[in-house]
């Protein structure tokens, strides 16, 4: 972010199921590194999210999808960095699809290729595996320090910061690795092995926090599908 000063896009504001919206936060880390906040910026709270996905409304990831591209093309961008799709979030994965559709449809409709990068959230991407045509950035100390120091001032997520320097250290930090988009190949894999978020969403519907699970096959695929239809048609 230092480097490039993204625009910057995100679907939701962060408060997960019962936590805190953490867009303020990023908003002063935007300003600092003087990156700026896309037309899509905090749109809904995750809940919302969880619910549009529950009641199966691709017609609002679709406008998404028309406005996200839309706003790409006017800014001139030549580079996306964005969620890897991890089965951990659906919300990510969903993230992860508008992205890789609003480049297939600037690709169609205008006949610009852009570079299409994912990062890991959840699983973590070393040296050894991120694969052919990574980008890789190794941090300088100074650079790791500021970023670690940026990680803590989300008060919303401290103890998810604390937790991570504690299990990995800092060091595991020093170096930010994008990958091209790993879309499809996840897609292909959740066909067989159901998504961890089901998991997770049963766990809570017995613990009686959640009242419904969000489904891979039921409820995501039929998003990431309809993306796909219009991002690249007849394919």
């Amino acid at each position: 972010m230092e480097l490039h000063r993204p625009l910057y896009f995100c679907l939701t504001e962060g408060s997960g199921g019962a936590g805190s919206a953490r867009i303020e936060s990023t908003d002063r880390l935007l300003q600092r590194v003087g990156a700026a906040p896309g037309r899509i910026h905090g749109r809904f709270s995750d809940k919302e999210a969880y619910r549009l996905l529950l009641d199966g409304r691709a017609d609002v990831f679709l406008a998404l999808l028309h406005e996200l591209a839309e706003h790409l093309a006017g800014a001139d961008v030549t580079c996306v960095a964005g969620d890897a799709m991890e089965g951990f979030n659906p919300v990510h994965d969903v993230c992860r699809a508008l992205i890789d559709a609003a480049v297939g449809l600037i690709a169609t409709r205008r006949g610009r290729v852009l570079r299409n990068y994912e990062f890991s959230l959840h699983d973590g991407v070393t040296g050894e595996d991120s694969g052919d045509g990574a980008l890789v950035v190794d941090l300088d100390p100074p650079a790791l320090e500021r970023k670690i120091a940026a990680a803590r001032e989300y008060p919303e997520m401290r103890d998810e910061v604390e937790a991570a320097l504690a299990r990995a250290g800092a060091a595991a930090f020093a170096s930010e690795h994008l990958r091209p988009s790993s879309l499809q190949k996840k897609m292909s894999e959740f066909a067989v092995t159901p998504p961890r978020y089901e998991e997770y969403g049963e766990m809570r519907v017995g613990e009686g926090r959640y009242r419904e699970v969000i489904r891979y096959r039921q409820h995501v695929l039929p998003v990431l599908s309809a993306l796909e239809a219009v991002a690249r048609p007849g394919q």
